[in-house]
């Protein structure tokens, strides 16, 4: 019987790091989108104070 290293491999540098990126890629979004959000409702709050 062969002992079949290569199935046991780490994976490859490239895939570490392309998932490396989706994560980063996913925080970013996360971290904008939350701030979009805090930003409209600061100007939604701003809004509703003057125009009441």
């Amino acid at each position: 019987m062969t002992d079949n290293r290569a199935s046991r491999r780490a994976p490859s540098a490239s895939r570490r790091r392309s998932a490396r990126l989706r994560r980063t890629l996913a925080v970013a979004l996360a971290r904008g989108a939350a701030e979009a959000a805090g930003g409209g409702l600061v100007g939604l709050l701003f809004w509703w104070i003057t125009h009441r």
